[in-house]
């Protein structure tokens, strides 16, 4: 993008080396030359810095991650997964698994017992009587997402909001000595407003949230800035007309 900027620049410079006074019978053309022999350059650093700024910003937004609300949380399960199962002791590889998710979030069920395989452990359903194993419940109270205010990447970029995701209530293992444990897990990104209705399952009402209205000021800040745009412009070739 950068060298794209430098090639047009590159372009008016050659531009300004053609006699235009002598060659050209059309005077808005001469106009316009002395338009940006004198307000061009001037302005050309901060027309770059611009650019590279909003480049930037642009770049780091079009980087986000977009997996699927309901892809978010499952990563929120296995990172419940991850932290019951760092209070487990290493050497116990068996456990007993009481999982209360209701109809609602019955499709974590799932991806929760695949997490605690892939870490190492063997979901029996009845222990035998002389082995101590460890019984975990866990009970699933809530799951749901937010959109935080809309905003847009730049003056004329695209709209963005920030999504919230979180699961939260408690579970209970018998090796722990704490009791029950609440546990609330939020992840926090950010993606296109017009991505979300594919990010969104309608089968799953949890996944879905009502987007906020978009911000007055950024509605109207493109008729403001074309207009103030066009004004400056006409100033302009009226200032150079009368010189």
């Amino acid at each position: 993008m950068t060298a794209c900027y430098f090639k047009y620049e590159l372009i008016i410079l050659k531009l300004l080396t053609l006699d235009t006074q002598s060659q050209s019978p059309d005077i808005s053309v001469v106009m316009l030359m002395k338009f940006v022999e004198k307000y061009f350059f001037r302005a050309r650093k901060l027309i770059f810095l611009l650019f590279s700024i909003s480049l930037f910003y642009s770049s780091n937004f079009y980087c986000q991650n977009k997996k699927s609300n309901i892809d978010v949380f499952y990563s929120l399960t296995d990172s419940l997964v991850n932290k019951i199962d760092s209070e487990i002791p290493a050497e116990q590889k068996n456990i007993l698994l009481n999982l209360s998710l209701g109809d609602r979030y019955s499709l974590f069920a799932n991806t929760i017992k695949d997490q605690f395989i892939k870490k190492g452990k063997e979901i029996v359903t009845q222990p035998p009587d002389e082995i101590n194993i460890p019984t975990i419940d866990i009970v699933m109270e809530g799951a749901g997402v937010e959109y935080g205010e809309m905003f847009r990447s730049g003056f004329f970029g695209t709209h963005y909001v920030q999504r919230y995701e979180t699961i939260f209530g408690n579970y209970l293992q018998t090796f722990s000595e704490l009791g029950k444990q609440k546990f609330e897990i939020t992840l926090i990104d950010t993606v296109k407003v017009e991505d979300v209705k594919y990010l969104e399952n309608p089968s799953y009402p949890f996944t879905q949230a009502e987007l906020p209205p978009e911000p007055f000021l950024s509605g109207l800040a493109e008729p403001i800035i074309a207009i103030g745009t066009a004004a400056l412009v006409v100033v302009l070739f009226f200032t150079i007309r009368s010189e």
